[in-house]
């Protein structure tokens, strides 16, 4: 529950505060009427960016200013995982050792073996095969993707690399296209 807690703490306590025409570039009308719409929820001028779903995916997909797209995906990525009262890293060190003690209790090597014991897959090998599987599949499906989107980068003269907070952008500037 405090784990939770420390999410949907962030969720609701971070913004970024867009100042101007310019950190607005890029943005549709839905866009930002719903970044103004937040900032007047949280009793501010102007237009915030939230780390609600519905505002920050829009962001990074249609803002120009990759250093803000940057520093919400950097926020979004890091719910709960920060320096302060909200942070769940010690609550997640808490978690795994509570979970190695429950398994060690009930005769089991570790927590997943406990974990399996129940499931269809029931081992921690076919898991990982099943996840080895998946993750081939899912890396050979997006490469194509992945390849598009630099090559629109390349056509457009841009030298750096494509970044996670790239992404949507630019598979936006292809759809477009």
């Amino acid at each position: 529950t405090q784990f939770a807690q420390n999410v949907l703490h962030d969720e609701s306590s971070w913004q970024l505060m867009l100042q101007g025409e310019s950190d607005l570039a890029g943005l549709p009308d839905f866009v930002r009427a719903a970044a103004r719409q937040a900032a007047a929820e949280r009793g501010l001028p102007g237009h915030a960016i939230t780390l609600s779903r519905s505002l920050v995916v829009p962001f990074l997909t249609f803002s120009e200013r990759r250093d803000l797209r940057e520093a919400a995906w950097r926020a979004w990525t890091g719910r709960g995982e920060h320096e302060g009262e909200h942070d769940n890293r010690p609550l997640v060190r808490e978690i795994l050792a509570l979970r190695a003690e429950q398994a060690q209790l009930l005769g089991f090597a570790c927590y997943a073996d406990y974990s399996l014991s129940i499931s269809m897959a029931r081992t921690r090998s076919a898991v990982m095969a099943l996840l080895d599987d998946v993750a081939r599949r899912a890396l050979a499906a997006v490469e194509p993707e992945r390849q598009e989107l630099l090559a629109e980068m390349r056509e457009r003269g841009v030298t750096h690399e494509l970044e996670p907070w790239d992404w949507r952008w630019w598979a936006e500037r292809v759809r477009q296209r």
